[in-house]
This record gives C-alpha cells, structure tokens and sequence, in this order.
C-alpha cells in the first residue's frame, strides 16, 4: 500500500512538473520574442513590404 502510494504521488507529481516546466519555459521564450511569427504577421510584413501581391 505505501509503496503504490508513493508511486502514484510520483506520477503525479513528475506529471505537473513537466506541465509546469513547459509553461514556465514557453512564457520565458514568449517574454525573451523567441517564438517564431504566425502567418498573419508573416504575410503582414511582406504586404509592408512590398512581397507579397494579392493579384497573382
């Protein structure tokens, strides 16, 4: 009984600290602009730009 105690609490606890560590991880590249642009941004900056035409 302790032993499936304490490999449930394991279990859940390793589940929550990669939950928690990818959450903290994805906020620290969001705050340091790592992420890479969506699409929208990507075709926003070549219409500023000139690159993209909407005719072809």
């Amino acid at each position: 009984m302790r032993t499936t105690f304490g490999a449930l609490t394991f279990i859940v606890g390793l589940g929550l600290g990669l939950i928690g560590g990818a959450a903290l991880l994805a906020y620290a590249y969001q705050a340091a602009g790592l992420y890479p642009p969506d699409d929208a941004t990507i075709k926003f900056i070549a219409r500023e730009r000139g690159w993209l035409r909407e005719d072809v």
